[in-house]
C-alpha cells in the first residue's frame, strides 16, 4: 500500500514538473516570438525585426505610425502639413497638429544651436539640385545666388497659441530630410515600449535603433558602411543596445558630372554640396532625433570641426574622411571591432575630443 502510495505522489510530482516546464517552455516562446516586415515608407527601406508576445502587433503599429508620420510631415507628400505651409509662403498661416509643432519647434532649436550649417527651409535649394530625382544637375551660380536668399529657419514663424506655422517669403520651403529619420527611431522606441517589446531592432533608411539584446543574451551588432565600396561592404561594427546610430554620407545620393561628386548633403552657406573632408559621419546616441541632425550638422561642418566632438556626453562619432582615414571616439574603443577586410584600405584611430 505504501509503495502505492509513493508511485502515486512520485506521478503527482512529474505531471506536476512536467506541466511546470511546458507552461515554462510556452511563456518563453512567447516572450521570444519573432516578428519582422520590410516597408519603403518615407522614400527609404524601413525594416524591422522584434520579439515578445506582442511582436506582430507592435511591427504592424510601427508601419503604422511612420506611415501617418510621412502623411504628415514630408515635403513631398501632397497635402501633408509641411507641403501646406510651403504652399502658403509668404500669404497666410497654416493650422498644424501638436507633433508637427513639436518637429518644427525642434528643428528650429537644432538649426540655431548649428549656427546655421543646417537648415530646415533649405528645399528650394534641394528641389533645384534635384539629386534625388531622375534629371539631377548643377545649377548656375546665380540660380544658386537666388535661391540662397530664401534660406533662413528664422523666418519659420510658429505660433504655439494659435498651432500654426507660417514662412514668411513666397517660395521659401520646408525639408525635415537632416532630422525625420531620427524622429521615425523615437517614434520606433516608444511604440514599442508601449507594446512591451524588449528586444528587436529597426533599420529606417540606414539609421539603426535598438532595444535591448537578442533573445539569446548576446549583442546586436551592425556594420558602419564602407563609404567607398558596395552596400555589403563595412568598415567596423558596434552593438548599440539602447542606442541609435545615424549616418550621414556622400555615397548613397550623388551624381557624377565631369568627373565631379555632388552629393545631396547641401551647405546653406554656399548651396553647394558640403565640401569639408569627410565623406560619413555616423553618430551615437540616445536621441535618435538628434542622432540624425547632428549627423548632418558634423558632415558640414567638417573634419576639423567634427574631431573637437568626439567625446561629447550625449552622443559618440565614427568619422571617415576624403584620405581614407576612420577616427573613432575613445569611448568607443572597446566596443568597436574593426573589420579586418578594410584594414589595408583605411587607418584607424581612436580619439577624444579636444576641449
Amino acid at each position: 500500500m505504501r509503495n502505492k502510495t509513493k508511485n502515486l505522489i512520485f506521478a503527482a510530482l512529474f505531471i506536476v514538473a512536467t506541466t511546470a516546464v511546458c507552461i515554462y517552455s510556452i511563456h518563453q516562446k512567447e516572450l521570444f516570438k519573432p516578428a519582422s516586415s520590410v516597408d519603403f515608407i518615407m522614400n527609404t527601406v524601413v525594416e524591422q525585426r522584434l520579439y515578445g508576445k506582442n511582436s506582430e502587433k507592435a511591427v504592424q503599429q510601427v508601419t503604422n505610425a511612420l506611415a501617418d508620420f510621412e502623411k504628415l510631415l514630408s515635403t513631398y507628400v501632397v497635402g501633408s502639413e509641411i507641403d501646406q505651409i510651403n504652399k502658403a509662403a509668404g500669404e497666410h498661416s497654416v493650422k498644424i497638429s501638436p507633433t508637427t509643432m513639436e518637429l518644427l519647434l525642434l528643428s528650429k532649436d537644432y538649426c540655431e544651436s548649428s549656427g546655421g550649417l543646417v537648415d530646415i527651409t533649405i528645399a528650394p535649394l534641394i528641389l533645384e539640385w534635384g539629386i534625388t530625382s531622375d534629371n539631377p544637375h548643377v545649377p548656375s551660380k546665380e540660380t544658386i545666388n537666388s535661391l540662397l536668399k530664401l534660406v533662413n529657419h528664422k523666418e519659420l514663424v510658429l505660433d504655439e497659441q494659435q498651432s500654426t506655422a507660417m514662412l514668411l517669403n513666397k517660395g521659401q520651403a520646408i525639408d525635415l530630410g537632416a532630422i525625420a529619420k531620427g524622429y521615425s527611431c523615437d517614434i520606433f522606441r516608444r511604440v514599442t515600449q508601449e507594446n512591451g517589446i524588449k528586444s528587436g531592432y529597426a533599420s529606417i533608411g540606414g539609421n539603426m535603433v535598438v532595444i535591448g539584446k537578442n533573445p539569446d543574451g548576446t549583442d546586436f551588432r551592425f556594420g558602419i558602411r564602407d563609404p567607398r565600396g558596395d552596400e555589403t561592404k563595412y568598415i567596423g561594427s558596434l552593438s548599440l543596445e539602447g542606442k541609435t546610430m545615424a549616418t550621414s554620407g556622400d555615397y548613397e545620393r550623388f551624381f557624377m558630372e565631369n568627373g565631379v561628386r555632388y552629393h545631396h548633403i547641401l551647405d546653406p552657406r554656399t548651396g553647394f554640396p558640403a565640401d569639408g573632408g569627410l565623406i560619413s559621419v555616423s553618430v551615437i546616441s540616445e536621441n535618435g532625433a538628434l542622432a540624425d541632425f547632428l549627423s548632418t550638422e558634423l558632415f558640414i561642418a567638417g573634419k576639423q570641426e567634427a574631431l573637437k566632438k568626439m567625446n561629447e556626453p550625449d552622443y559618440k562619432l565614427v568619422l571617415v574622411d576624403d584620405e581614407m582615414n576612420v577616427f573613432v571616439s575613445s569611448a568607443l574603443e572597446e566596443d568597436f571591432i574593426v573589420n579586418p577586410d578594410a584594414k589595408g584600405k583605411y587607418t584607424y584611430s581612436f580619439v577624444g575630443g579636444a576641449k
